[in-house]
């Protein structure tokens, strides 16, 4: 019997590459298309681009209007919220944490919100720690807690939930707790920080959970536009410092964004 996973360009149906050809082409421009459109696009006949538009509206993979105009059809809502359902966050991150843990020679760590706490749920941790003369050891072990204005990616998540979320979760958390002297305990502190974050881009933590320890962080969000998690660059302060997290901020968003796309983020023009 021959194995599924063993295909070659002579197992491909042409006739399901032409439908998957007029499915992008309804994706990437976004509006609805006339036949003649579609068919000029993909490089097709009409009578033949008609044909597979008539199978996929017949599925619910197109809709039509009432002057003929195609556009991606509601069948795809249906599929996407299976796919996402179906999706384990920390396997999806996997690849994404060792990017990030390659490109700085750091640990890597993903974390989500659970009730009004950041539970660390991913890490990767840089080579360098345990090779050190003296081993480091952060606060970042996967199952941990802590509370959101401590920490980069707590912070990074913080920044993005909406008006009555953020203030749902401070009255359940103030007054502040102070990890060490670096942490913001100030409410007024804090908002002007959740500014910055979302002017930014990205979170820092200069030594504001351990006394030891700078990170990075970014949010990750989903289909919906939510925030559900972040993701972080974290190492000691005898490192990292904060110019060195400015530069890998540019890294930490872009993979950040990247996630998010898995999860059907779809960003804003």
């Amino acid at each position: 019997m021959t194995d599924d996973r063993d295909v070659s360009e002579a197992n491909y149906s042409g006739t399901v590459i032409k439908a998957l050809d007029v499915l992008d082409c309804l994706a990437q421009h976004r509006r609805p298309m006339t036949t003649q459109e579609i068919a000029r696009v993909c490089g097709m006949s009409r009578p033949t681009t008609y044909r597979l538009l008539a199978t996929l509206l017949s599925r619910g993979f197109v809709r039509s209007d009432s002057d003929y105009n195609y556009s991606l059809g509601t069948k795809f809502l249906s599929l996407g919220k299976i796919v996402l359902d179906s999706i384990d966050l920390q396997e999806l991150a996997r690849p994404y944490l060792h990017e990030l843990c390659q490109l700085s020679n750091e640990t890597a760590n993903l974390a989500i919100l659970d009730g009004t706490e950041l539970l660390y749920i991913g890490k990767e941790e840089s080579v360098q720690n345990s090779l050190s003369p003296v081993f480091v050891q952060m606060r970042s072990t996967v199952g941990t807690r802590v509370m959101l204005h401590s920490t980069s990616m707590g912070k990074a998540i913080l920044a993005h939930l909406t008006a009555d979320q953020v203030q749902a979760i401070l009255e359940r958390t103030t007054p502040l707790k102070a990890y060490t002297a670096q942490t913001i305990t100030d409410l007024t502190v804090l908002k002007r920080e959740m500014e910055l974050i979302r002017g930014q881009g990205y979170a820092l933590d200069d030594r504001e959970v351990d006394d030891g320890t700078r990170c990075v962080a970014a949010p990750v969000f989903d289909s919906s536009g939510q925030v559900i998690a972040a993701m972080s660059i974290a190492g000691p302060a005898y490192r990292l410092t904060i110019e060195q997290l400015t530069q890998l901020a540019a890294q930490v968003m872009r993979v950040a964004v990247a996630l998010s796309r898995q999860l059907g983020y779809i960003a804003s023009r």
